[in-house]
């Protein structure tokens, strides 16, 4: 069963639930107008500050800098002008203006080299306090601060715990964890 607020999932309509739900996948679709408007996408209200600061919250202000039109630069249809990891990083910040109870990271960081992947962890895990924050991930580093991690094989449950107490039991959590945080070093 899923409840919002307590409330059985079926008990909302469609539109107010996706009021509520901000959402960065791994491949974000991005509008065929300026960056700035693409974030603003989370939010038709906000302003050009809101907008700035949730492009820095989002780790693209060292990317703004570098282009001659900023914030205000064309994406291309599909966002085909920006690669990944942007389009993904501007879903974010499109995301963090949106404010949203619940937000939904499925492989949010996936097209990021380590360094930026660091950065908006930080930043995601500031901007998820409070909200219900659902990630779906393979990189066991971007979960390892969630209350509940849940390890899925075949579609089943195999393990279910924070960080500690499944790097604890050892098992295939432990593992998976342990080989990808060698492969780093």
């Amino acid at each position: 069963e899923i409840l919002v607020d307590g409330e059985p999932i079926q008990n909302y309509d469609e539109r107010s639930l996706r009021r509520r739900i901000g959402l960065v996948l791994q491949d974000n679709v991005l509008f065929n107008t300026s960056i700035a408007d693409n974030i603003r996408y989370g939010s038709f209200d906000a302003n050009q500050h809101q907008i700035n600061d949730a492009a820095s919250r989002s780790s693209l202000t060292g990317f703004l800098g570098k282009l001659s039109n900023g914030i205000k630069t064309m994406v291309g249809e599909r966002g085909l002008k920006v690669s990944g990891g942007e389009k993904q990083r501007i879903a974010i910040a499109r995301s963090i203006i949106k404010k949203p109870d619940i937000l939904i990271f499925d492989e949010a960081t996936s097209a990021l080299d380590s360094h930026t992947e660091e950065e908006i962890r930080k930043n995601i895990n500031e901007v998820s306090k409070g909200v219900t924050t659902i990630t779906v991930a393979h990189r066991f580093a971007t979960v390892v601060n969630a209350d509940e991690i849940v390890l899925l094989k075949n579609g089943e449950i195999t393990e279910r715990g924070n960080h500690s107490s499944l790097i604890s039991k050892k098992g295939e959590y432990a593992r998976i964890y342990n080989l990808q945080t060698q492969r780093q070093h």
